[in-house]
């Protein structure tokens, strides 16, 4: 709690410089309850929360879910994929209490399809709240707000991390100008599980030496390139918002600190502001339900982000008042996540940590008036020593990651053991190829350790969130949208 009071003294001081008054933190009807620590799981619920579940098992949860608490939730669709997968969406309140005085709570996982942890806390944050629905802190949540739980909003890319990491979303792309979609993609050729980044050289090649020439594949589309046509858009469904959608376009990709901005956003944003099915979808959710708050839950980092994305904020702007409100929120939630996991957390501006544009976050807050949060559950591997090193470098989960791994097949065993074209692919006779098995691709489809940690340490992140609320202005759905 020494580094949470230490952050509150430091934006209090901010504030009061700067002549804003500073927002009490909500007086939420869970205010004086304890959320519990024990609960029993009843049978055919069970859950390994330290393994990954396939989209079929999220679906499958669900529906127990709603059958075993019928008078609790509700189950729909909110839209689909490209390959026409539903994003699901569990509404978890008490039925019996009329809805038109409830707060609304989002909480949304995978928007890149490979941060499967963001998915796997969204799924226990459902499970847990039903499972302990008869706890008195329970009962008053369900009471009083309707949570929503969209465990995956890019089901497409979610289901490809299982082979390879995939952040983008599957819209049909041809990326070898062959006239055929994905004609080339990634494929297990050698049976061990993991797709390898190909490279080709002598079997006494020093690595600096070796030459990338693919990914794993069979050469699907037989044009002597491996896997050079994936299953994959190279779309970021969090670029892809219509809100500040492309801000940073080719004429600022070259000015000071925004060359990362367009490298994310210039060619990742998508053909048009929301045209992507997976986006449009949540876009119209949020227009249909009114919300308060909502979590979007991702991995790469190990932090709590809040609005603005795009720009910095400036607490002495009336209009910046509530982003002041959600720097103590997301200060909480961090602590919570903290002393849940026994790990390391920071807490930003969205943009203080890396500038973006065309986010859910800001436009949920731009659009709607919604406080929304980033929280990145985690990200594998020891902290970097380096007090020079970027924040989200300096606070990782501390587990021991797979090392990389070499195996070299020889010009007759590209030919016998793999069945491919040594001549198609250029090798000399002299030459094979080195498969070289990532640690991050060792890792695709597999939980980290102590996972079952990291969703409860997520799960009691949201909790805070929803206690803050209902606080400031509210939801604010546009006029315009009646009129669409």
């Amino acid at each position: 709690m020494k580094k949470f009071k230490m952050c509150m003294v430091l934006l209090l001081m901010v504030a009061l410089a700067l002549g804003v008054s500073v927002p009490a933190l909500a007086a939420s009807p869970l205010a004086n309850l304890t959320p519990p620590t024990t609960f029993t799981v009843p049978q055919g619920l069970e859950m390994d929360w330290n393994a990954r579940h396939h989209y079929e098992e999220y679906v499958d949860l669900f529906n127990k879910l709603h059958e075993a608490y019928p008078q609790l939730t509700n189950l729909y669709s909110i839209g689909h994929s490209y390959q026409e997968r539903d994003l699901w969406c569990l509404e978890i309140t008490n039925s019996k209490k009329k809805n038109d005085d409830k707060v609304g709570i989002g909480v949304f996982g995978n928007i890149h399809g490979g941060e499967q942890e963001g998915g796997e806390s969204a799924l226990y944050t459902a499970w847990w709240i039903l499972l302990n629905s008869d706890s008195k802190y329970v009962k008053t949540m369900l009471d009083n707000y309707i949570i929503y739980v969209v465990p995956i909003i890019n089901p497409d890319g979610y289901e490809q991390s299982f082979i390879y990491n995939n952040r983008w979303n599957l819209r049909p792309t041809d990326h070898n100008g062959d006239g055929v979609v994905f004609s080339d993609p990634y494929t297990d050729i050698n049976g061990d599980g993991v797709i390898a980044t190909i490279y080709k050289g002598t079997a006494t090649s020093a690595i600096a030496d070796r030459v990338k020439i693919g990914m794993e594949s069979p050469d699907w589309d037989g044009n002597g390139i491996l896997g050079d046509d994936p299953r994959t858009s190279d779309i970021d469904l969090n670029r892809s918002f219509d809100y500040q959608w492309n801000r940073y376009d080719i004429e600022t990709y070259k000015t000071p600190n925004t060359v990362l901005v367009g490298e994310n956003s210039l060619a990742r944003a998508g053909l048009q502001p929301g045209a992507e099915p997976e986006t449009q979808a949540v876009q119209n959710f949020l227009y249909a339900k009114p919300m308060n708050a909502l979590v979007t839950l991702h991995t790469g980092q190990q932090s709590v982000l809040w609005p603005r994305c795009y720009t910095g904020n400036d607490f002495s702007d009336p209009a910046d008042k509530e982003l002041l409100y959600m720097s103590q929120v997301g200060e909480k939630m961090t602590e919570a996540l903290e002393e849940t996991t026994g790990r390391s957390y920071y807490c930003k501006s969205s943009h203080d940590d890396y500038p973006s544009s065309g986010d859910m976050i800001d436009f949920a807050f731009g659009r709607l008036n919604i406080h929304a949060y980033t929280v990145e559950v985690y990200v594998g591997g020891d902290p970097d020593p380096d007090p020079n090193a970027p924040e989200w470098d300096k606070h990782t989960w501390g587990n021991k990651m797979p090392e990389d791994t070499w195996k070299f097949y020889s010009y007759q065993e590209v030919k016998d053991v793999l069945k491919l074209d040594p001549a198609k692919l250029g090798l000399k006779t002299t030459e094979g190829l080195w498969f070289n098995n990532t640690s991050s691709a060792q890792m695709a489809g597999k939980a980290p350790e102590d996972q079952d940690i990291l969703v409860q340490g997520a799960k009691d992140a949201i909790l805070v969130m929803i206690e803050s609320e209902p606080n400031g202005a509210g939801y604010q759905r546009p006029a315009y949208v009646d009129w669409l």
